[in-house]
């Protein structure tokens, strides 16, 4: 449950993690039972705007259109970049989450602060986590491509966070294929149109690395104890993105908790979703009413922060826009 949370976040909240095309077409929102079917049903029924990846939105002679990005490479994500691109070529501005200069800091984070990343005295995790846990780690961590010996210096949540990384989703990374976000990065680079991001990284990285030590540990040590098919974890919220069922998609991960049958579950569930969704909507409220303030412009964010109440479509109509599907 803690891998498809972390999962759920890298792939439709923020583009901190590169992942890639290959993981099949599995959807096990098909498969759920009909008790499973009408409680996600119950789940997504409540939220603003639960369907749909690219809006327009219109206040006076302002234009906005609003694409919620799926940041991980796949082909059919171009047909989408090209609806987008004549809107984005006659934009004043490219609102993202974060950009590759923001990404290419965290490098530069990681050497100038590298107790959030890594463990830097004491014991490491080979220490901390059983010989069993351990083991488990290492499996897992070998059908990564990632030596063992370097991730028992990760901080528990910088490994939860890779090991959310199915081994599927790697192939096409070395390639240099892009998510929408980047693609449309590139488009603005080409063409000068200037480009603003909403997040800070570091703002972002603390929301994981500020939890505390042991509660990291408890989550790593649940991720490592949780059998599931990640690969086809990772397809279902693929398909639910290129459907267009974003809330379905984030809403899921509730009925992965409910199988589980995991203590404080959806409390857990709950906090993730407010930490990383809600109030990160709520701080990038007034920046993009600023931002997007008597111009034409495109916003591209993770499609998990389009729907609900905090979302960005509900901000943009707070903010006197009209919406409409695009």
């Amino acid at each position: 449950m803690v891998r498809l949370l972390f999962m759920v976040l890298a792939m439709l909240l923020t583009p901190l993690v590169a992942m890639a095309q290959s993981c099949g077409t599995i959807d096990l929102i098909d498969a759920l039972s009909p008790a499973e079917r009408a409680r996600l049903d119950a789940l997504v029924a409540p939220h603003a705007f639960p369907v749909g990846n690219l809006w327009r939105a219109d206040k006076g002679a302002s234009t906005v259109v609003i694409a919620g990005t799926l940041h991980v490479p796949d082909a059919r994500l171009d047909g989408l970049a090209k609806r987008i691109d004549p809107f984005l070529r006659d934009a004043d501005v490219l609102i993202l989450e974060a950009t590759s200069e923001d990404e290419a800091g965290l490098a530069a984070m990681a050497a100038s602060k590298p107790d959030l990343f890594f463990i830097t005295e004491g014991p490491t995790l080979i220490d901390l986590l059983s010989p069993e846990d351990w083991t488990k780690a290492e499996e897992q961590l070998s059908a990564l491509g990632i030596p063992a010996f370097v991730a028992a210096q990760f901080q528990p949540w910088y490994l939860n966070l890779t090991l959310a990384i199915p081994p599927c989703a790697l192939a096409l990374v070395k390639t240099g294929a892009k998510g929408l976000d980047r693609q449309l990065e590139s488009v603005a680079l080409d063409v000068g149109v200037p480009i603003q991001s909403l997040d800070n990284v570091e703002t972002v990285i603390r929301i994981f690395a500020d939890a505390p030590f042991e509660d990291q540990m408890d989550g790593l040590r649940l991720t490592l104890n949780t059998t599931d098919d990640s690969n086809a974890n990772t397809s279902t919220l693929i398909e639910a993105y290129f459907d267009g069922r974003t809330r379905e998609g984030w809403e899921f991960g509730r009925i992965m908790v409910d199988r589980a049958g995991i203590e404080n579950g959806q409390a857990l569930f709950d906090e993730v979703n407010t930490s990383l969704l809600i109030d990160r909507n709520a701080d990038w409220e007034p920046m993009i009413h600023e931002m997007v303030d008597g111009k034409n412009a495109v916003i591209a964010v993770g499609a998990a922060h389009l729907s609900g109440e905090s979302g960005v479509l509900r901000a943009l109509e707070r903010a006197g826009y009209s919406l409409a599907p695009l």
